[in-house]
């Protein structure tokens, strides 16, 4: 047996255990989310016992889960009682215009699929595959609400850092529930858009679309944009958390058939997690690029000079990336006008990143 050198000793398991511990902290989240647990904190500070009241809860089940939450900084403490941190009073109490509490639903299907990753290398098949043309519509119908919250941050982020006041047709390709469409029709009151997506997704996109009461601002139109261009001609395309779900040949065409259905001088924005072409960043899209293994067959984070090179061969210039929070990245183009010399300057409808 080899003798341990002086410098084995000194060595701790800092990084294994740091990452390993830190899984509790948000698991604690989802729980707390799934339980509803910060919609009654959001009329003012209460006691586990309150809290346990107003949701049904056993306190002595509840409790440990609240102490946690302090921990993680989602809840602060005045004594005995609890209170939400001004972070989750704005994005996790139920009824607001800002909440995202929904999440809980695709974090739970996203992370149980993380914990198969070793059998989808080892297989070489995802263990844990989304396929939307095959889900039943029940299903598919929960699983489009779950990411729901998701679309409308994305199009509140796109409002606020681009101005669609100057787009009058918008496309949104890989709609799911049309979230997107929805929010920015909301914002941009000239705006009227159409949601694409596969058939059995399209048909309920419809639904919620009417729910919405926006059916005369929304068309949705089924169409697989791999296969072939969307109907119509539109000012603005958006792909949203879609061209990472596909292969990087499927990808290309469907940057290629979006492109058609654009204007001359139109613009695209890419919205999802992009990899920097060294594929080490951004830290989060590089560790999540691991997900993907186990929900999509072929799907993955693919690298800016990738997208670069399917935008300019679908005949867009002008490309910019902008990264946002947590990893995701906004790629804009804009459709050669006519006659547009390369490299010519045409005005850009963003205002800026912060």
């Amino acid at each position: 047996m080899t003798e341990a050198k002086p410098a084995d000793m000194r060595l701790k398991p800092d990084t294994i255990n740091g990452l390993a511990n830190g899984v509790y902290s948000a698991l604690a989240m989802l729980a707390a989310m799934q339980l509803d647990v910060f919609t009654p904190l959001g009329q003012g500070p209460k006691t586990a016992e309150d809290i346990a009241a107003a949701l049904g809860l056993d306190t002595t089940k509840l409790s440990p889960l609240l102490y946690a939450l302090v921990t993680t900084g989602l809840l602060a403490m005045d004594g005995e009682r609890f209170a939400n941190s001004a972070e989750s009073d704005h994005f996790l109490v139920s009824g607001k215009r800002s909440y995202i509490g929904g999440l809980h639903e695709a974090y739970s299907d996203l992370w149980s699929a993380a914990l198969r990753t070793a059998e989808s290398i080892r297989t070489g098949v995802p263990q844990a595959m989304h396929d939307f043309s095959a889900m039943a519509e029940e299903e598919l119908r929960a699983f489009l609400r779950g990411l729901d919250p998701g679309a409308v941050a994305a199009a509140k982020s796109l409002a606020r850092h681009f101005d669609f006041a100057g787009y009058a047709t918008l496309i949104d390709l890989a709609a799911g529930s049309g979230g997107l469409a929805m929010e920015l029709c909301r914002r941009f009151p000239g705006l009227v858009a159409t949601a694409v997506d596969l058939p059995n997704v399209a048909a309920i996109a419809k639904g919620f679309v009417a729910e919405a009461g926006l059916e005369d601002r929304i068309v949705v139109q089924a169409c697989d944009v791999v296969a072939a261009a969307p109907a119509g001609v539109f000012d603005v395309a958006v792909l949203r958390s879609f061209l990472q779900v596909i292969p990087p040949d499927a990808a290309r065409l469907a940057v290629i058939h979006t492109g058609e259905a654009l204007r001359p001088g139109g613009d695209i924005y890419i919205v999802g997690r992009v990899l920097d072409d060294t594929r080490l960043g951004p830290p989060e899209t590089v560790a999540f690029n691991v997900v993907f293994l186990s929900v999509y067959d072929g799907g993955q984070a693919h690298t800016e000079g990738r997208h670069r090179q399917w935008l300019k061969e679908a005949g867009f210039i002008d490309i910019t990336r902008k990264q946002l929070a947590g990893g995701y990245s906004v790629i804009q183009a804009r459709k050669r006008p006519i006659g547009r010399r390369a490299g010519a300057g045409v005005p850009s409808p963003e205002r800026g990143f912060t």
